[in-house]
């Protein structure tokens, strides 16, 4: 299949460029809801995600409980299970699924509800209700749980609508706050070929940024950009998933984030150093994503979820109306079209390195250019 459903940013070195162009939902929450914050050892690092948060963060905290499990080298690998599931989304024709999204940052809840089809040849609906924002409550953490039930919101009570729509060539996105409504458009064959012409910049890259990678291109880039902890099993409801916790690994902790070496935790309250990927282990999908940042007072090794992304209700390889792919721009939108200013930020991306003048006992041979 060419694409699957795309929920989620990856920071990778084109990530600003993701930001840009790809009207990733994550970070619409994010930053919503900030406007309303170590070890080396990757083992050491799930210690401390598995860590009770104190009373005071008892409500942002996320716990799963842990079912009796085989002895670890008995456990798949990280990367063989996110590999697993890569494969299954490849093989699927069609995927239909609920989406249930909460940021919480700031002692704040935003919650996101919405509905997500797709198809082969890079065609996809997606369809997200944003719930006004509320103060977190002590018994929030029960509506984090794994197999925590979707609340029951109504539609009708979102303050903003944000909708993508692939048929394949044109990728739309309408974000819709109030009255205000704003439309745009990316040519996706043409933004592919100009990275395909692009021999520094990854295709698949672009894909995912574009929006059209989705899970499984998310999850090829968590394997080359973290460091995993050993698998665990734990229970949701009366269901086996495996638990893969991940940590940024050094290259993308220091050209992504730019983080000084021996930095213990990132600064910035809304970026987040661990990921979790729940998987069933009877069906090898994916069921839950999960960013995770850790506290800030460097004497509490705890973490708490930023974002959690469970996918909910799928269903896969039925029949989709290919009404379904066809975009309808809202009324009085103004479509602005991004396609040449994409294509602009990939070029740029992959600025070629200066080479020093050639100067009496300073020849480029003799003292090249550090490599980037």
């Amino acid at each position: 299949m060419n694409h699957k459903p795309q929920t989620l940013p990856l920071f990778s070195r084109s990530a600003l460029l993701a930001l840009a162009i790809g009207a990733p939902v994550l970070f619409v929450l994010l930053s919503t809801a900030e406007s309303a914050a170590e070890s080396t050892d990757p083992a050491a690092s799930a210690q401390d995600a598995a860590t009770p948060a104190s009373p005071e963060a008892a409500a942002q905290e996320s716990s799963t409980p842990a079912t009796p499990t085989p002895a670890a080298d008995a456990l798949p690998a990280a990367t063989d299970i996110l590999k697993q599931a890569r494969g299954k989304l490849e093989e699927l024709q069609t995927l239909k699924c609920d989406l249930h999204q909460t940021a919480v940052i700031s002692s704040m809840k935003l919650v996101a509800l919405g509905k997500y089809v797709e198809a082969s040849g890079n065609r996809v609906n997606l369809q997200f209700h944003v719930f006004p924002m509320t103060s977190l409550r002590p018994d929030d953490a029960k509506s984090l749980a794994l197999d925590a039930p979707a609340p029951e919101l109504k539609e009708t009570d979102s303050r903003g609508v944000l909708a993508q729509v692939s048929d394949g060539v044109v990728l739309y996105t309408s974000w819709k706050n109030g009255d205000a409504v704003r439309v745009t458009r990316r040519n996706i064959r043409d933004i592919l070929a100009a990275a395909s012409a692009t021999s520094s910049y990854d295709a698949t890259s672009a894909a995912m940024d574009l929006g059209v990678g989705g899970l499984r291109a998310l999850i090829a880039r968590l394997e080359t950009t973290m460091d995993f902890a050993p698998v665990k099993v734990v229970k949701a409801g009366d269901k086996d998933v495996y638990e893969v916790t991940g940590k940024w690994n050094e290259r993308v902790r220091r050209e992504v984030f730019q983080l000084p070496e021996g930095t213990v935790t990132d600064p910035r309250p809304q970026v987040p150093e661990y990921v979790r990927v729940y998987v069933d282990v009877a069906t090898m999908l994916p069921r839950r994503i999960q960013y995770l940042k850790r506290s800030l007072e460097p004497t509490q090794k705890v973490v708490r979820p930023l974002l959690t992304l469970d996918i909910r209700n799928l269903v896969i390889n039925e029949p989709v109306d290919d009404q379904v792919f066809v975009f309808t721009a809202p009324e009085k939108a103004t479509e602005e079209d991004l396609t040449q200013q994409v294509i602009e930020m990939i070029n740029q991306s992959v600025q070629p390195k200066p080479t020093p003048a050639a100067t009496p006992g300073n020849s480029p041979s003799a003292n090249p250019a550090p490599a980037k």
